[in-house]
């Protein structure tokens, strides 16, 4: 079933209000290391550092 326009505008806004993106400039040699490495294992780079990112705020509340 196609996404309509509606459903496209609502999740964008949700987007723009809620979500954001995080970022960091590595060589491209580093780039395409991780992203074979990320594929390896069957995951999007995406996925690796968003987990990271999470598991880390987790793990900085369990420390305080």
């Amino acid at each position: 079933m196609a996404v309509s326009e509606a459903q496209k505008r609502a999740a964008d806004k949700y987007n723009r209000e809620h979500m954001t993106t995080l970022g960091c400039k590595v060589k491209k040699e580093e780039a395409t290391a991780f992203k074979e490495h990320c594929a390896s294992r069957g995951k999007t780079s995406n996925t690796v550092l968003k987990e990271f990112v999470l598991e880390t705020i987790k793990q900085d509340e369990v420390e305080k």
